[in-house]
């Protein structure tokens, strides 16, 4: 999951998931307990390297001696959303938002040196332990640079370390000899700038995330098509038609693919060597609404900005391929779970803690989470299953048929989110994803749950030995 220390806060406190929830246990090394987690820290926590060249910053762990580890910076700023789209900023009634930095898209490079919107990522995997004060610190790095994090599990209280530093000379590279994530952004038309229609889609793509864990694809901006699961046992066989959006089950009026014949364009496509970025905007009457997807070894996270008039509701869901057939669908409200077969099944209605999908394939759990200002907002999990053709519920894209269809539905209306508009109010959803081998239980999953409304707590020192 993205653990962002100034969000730590916000992100536990609508969640109502206490640490005393969690029954007790021997603390497990963060490396272990949290490995799936990413770091993620802004310049902000880290004044003392502010103004280094971003590309001189690099990471060590101890384990005895020191082991240099991947640290990734990726530039954030401050843009009025029309550049985005390669137009004039709007300056009578502007929408100004903190997105990532791409020198290969309109919203431009970022600084080159690290600020205090920038952030600095690392995985929960690579700490160590701290450093023994009278210890040389490593080689080739610049004397009295140096800064300790220390990033603590709140619900085991088990604590990791992990130390950056200015390098001295180029000897050092970042990346520490690793890439994590592989994230090829390969448009059918050609260079960005040069072909993306910005006005109109669609604009097809043949676009691929690959870790050890996990490959997604994309066919378009919002054409979320492929998913496949790479650990342990898993057949590593494609179980997703697509991951859609909607107003309703069966209203076809606004879909991914409405989004993409729309206008939009891309806020940042970054590959680094712990994460990878994509980030767009544009869906139909929503110009401005953003989603962001960030890509770790073994989650992703999705996060979505909605920022639109008025609508009837809104839903997000996974719809899964015929080869997801012989997996089990469950959540904290079904533990037991249905089979994912193309046969309707009776799923208890709710706000779902996690969802997850499990089998031969591998598995997947999702948890989702609002956050947001509306008072009295009604959401509920959706689940269909249906392979009749047609189907019972018109399936607007994809396939004709279902097969263990299941996410989140706002199924009451949403007042104004644009901000061009008075009055306007937030709502973002953010959605985890971790990959696993099959055979995952509901244990498992609730603690996904968890680990994500409790994130990593992270502080910074300097460290001057």
């Amino acid at each position: 999951m993205l653990i962002v220390a100034t969000l730590a806060v916000a992100a536990s406190a609508w969640a109502g998931i206490a640490v005393g929830d969690v029954a007790a246990a021997a603390p497990l090394p963060v490396a272990q307990g949290r490995g799936a987690d990413a770091i993620v820290l802004t310049g902000a926590k880290v004044p003392s390297l502010n103004g280094v060249k971003v590309g001189d910053i690099v990471a060590f762990k101890w384990t005895g001696s020191w082991v240099q580890v991947p640290v990734q910076v990726d530039q954030r700023k401050v843009v009025e959303l029309n550049t985005v789209y390669g137009n004039a900023p709007n300056t009578s009634n502007p929408v100004k938002v903190n997105v990532y930095a791409d020198a290969k898209t309109f919203t431009g490079a970022g600084s080159g040196r690290l600020g205090a919107l920038d952030e600095i990522a690392l995985m929960a995997h690579d700490v160590g332990a701290k450093n023994p004060p009278s210890f040389r610190t490593p080689a080739s790095i610049v004397k009295g640079s140096g800064v300790r994090i220390t990033a603590t599990d709140p619900l085991t209280h088990a604590k990791g370390y992990v130390y950056l530093f200015r390098r001295s000379g180029t000897k050092l590279k970042p990346a520490a000899g690793k890439k994590y994530v592989t994230y090829s952004f390969r448009l059918d038309s050609g260079a960005y700038k040069a072909t993306y229609h910005r006005s109109a889609g669609p604009n097809p793509e043949n676009t691929t995330v690959s870790t050890a864990s996990y490959t997604r694809h994309f066919s378009d901006r919002w054409l979320d098509d492929r998913m496949a699961v790479k650990v342990g046992n898993a057949t590593r066989v494609d179980i997703l038609d697509r991951h859609k959006a909607m107003f309703s089950p069966g209203f076809c009026g606004r879909t991914e693919d409405t989004f993409d014949a729309g206008e939009g364009a891309f806020v940042a496509n970054i590959s680094g060597p712990v994460r990878a970025i994509r980030s767009y905007i544009g869906a139909n009457s929503g110009p401005y609404t953003e989603r962001t997807h960030v890509f770790y070894d073994k989650h992703e996270d999705i996060i979505t900005d909605l920022r639109v008039h008025a609508i009837p509701s809104v839903m997000d869901f996974w719809d899964y391929s015929p080869a997801a057939a012989g997996m089990r669908y469950a959540n904290d409200r079904n533990t037991a779970g249905v089979a994912v077969d193309g046969t309707p099944d009776s799923v208890a209605s709710g706000v779902a803690k996690w969802e997850k999908i499990d089998g031969p394939q591998g598995a997947v759990t999702h948890v989702d989470r609002l956050i947001t200002n509306i008072s009295g907002l009604s959401t509920t999990n959706y689940y269909y299953d249906d392979n009749t053709v047609p189907t019972a519920t018109t399936q607007c894209t994809g396939d004709q048929v279902s097969y263990g269809a299941s996410g989140s539905w706002v199924n009451s209306s949403i007042p104004v989110t644009d901000p061009h508009i008075g009055g306007a109010k937030n709502l973002q959803s953010r959605e985890t994803l971790f990959f696993e081998a099959p055979g995952r239980t509901a244990a498992t999953a609730l603690n996904h749950s968890r680990q994500v409304a409790q994130p990593l707590t992270l502080t910074a020192a300097k460290y001057t030995h």
